[in-house]
């Protein structure tokens, strides 16, 4: 997943879900933990 996909779900989130901006967090903070911490991959600022 990159940048694109990142927003693209976040944004999926926000709008279509009515998630709100807590959850929304939540949820990105997830998406890099189980990039970094478990399939150990890291991720620049420009990649998200």
């Amino acid at each position: 997943m990159g940048k694109a996909e990142f927003e693209d779900f976040l944004t999926y989130l926000a709008v279509e879900k009515k998630v709100s901006p807590t959850k929304q967090n939540q949820a990105f903070s997830a998406i890099l933990f189980l990039y970094t911490q478990i399939l150990g991959i890291l991720l620049k600022d420009e990649n998200i």
